[in-house]
């Protein structure tokens, strides 16, 4: 089975590490859930930093390329609903917005489904796995305001719900299309060690989230995908 991957830094593996406090990228193929399904080949198109906007256009670019995959994985959303947060820090008192709207996330994710199943490729949409606010907000107030942030957020939880909204979005748009979902933000939701799970940046998963991940969808491809 091939399988083609289009994502952020959790697409592509990003880890924070513990030692040196800076980013590397795990290897897919060479970790314990993929042990099991030899048969399974990954092609990674995803990137640091990357939102749906993007992605879309690195669909388009690698167009020709979707009909040899049997499924294509989507996974974006955690740096679509992320603000500019020196400019929060700075102006507290002022709107601000993320990335990528939700309405137009919403849009252009839709589009970018279109665009692989005018292929003959086969999307599957991945959910959010969830971030851990307190320490999100200690990452991103590295430098700046921290009271600052909080004045704006109203509390720090306003983290964690702001990101889930674009979760349940990628739920809203898989019902929308008609195309299966892989609902990995609920197996982290559920389990008793979920600190483990996610990195001192409060966003990227840990080596074993990352295994987690694996193992859901691994799962899924044996047992068959989730529609809403």
């Amino acid at each position: 089975m091939r399988i083609c991957v289009f994502g952020d830094s959790i697409g592509k593996g990003v880890i924070l590490d513990g030692d040196t406090g800076r980013y590397k990228s795990l290897q897919f193929d060479s970790m314990a859930p993929l042990d099991n399904y030899k048969d399974v080949h990954l092609k990674n198109y995803s990137m640091f930093g990357c939102t749906v906007a993007k992605g879309l256009s690195l669909i388009e670019r690698h167009r020709g390329e979707l009909a040899g995959f049997d499924h294509v994985l989507l996974e974006y959303g955690g740096n679509d609903c992320n603000f500019m947060w020196n400019e929060v820090s700075d102006n507290p008192g002022n709107k601000h917005h993320p990335k990528t709207p939700l309405e137009s996330f919403i849009g252009i994710y839709k589009n970018a489904v279109n665009k692989i199943q005018e292929t003959g490729a086969k999307p599957i949409l991945l959910t959010l796995p969830p971030i851990d606010a307190k320490k999100f907000l200690h990452w991103v107030s590295k430098g700046i305001s921290k009271e600052n942030i909080l004045k704006w957020l109203g509390g720090a939880d306003m983290i964690y719900r702001w990101h889930e909204m674009y979760s349940l979005a990628v739920l809203k748009l898989a019902k929308m299309t008609g195309v299966p979902v892989v609902d990995i933000r609920s197996e982290f939701l559920c389990r008793h060690d979920l600190p483990e799970l996610i990195s001192n940046d409060g966003m990227h998963p840990t080596r074993k989230g990352y295994e987690l991940i694996l193992k859901t969808v691994c799962t899924q491809l044996a047992q068959g995908f989730v529609y809403c």
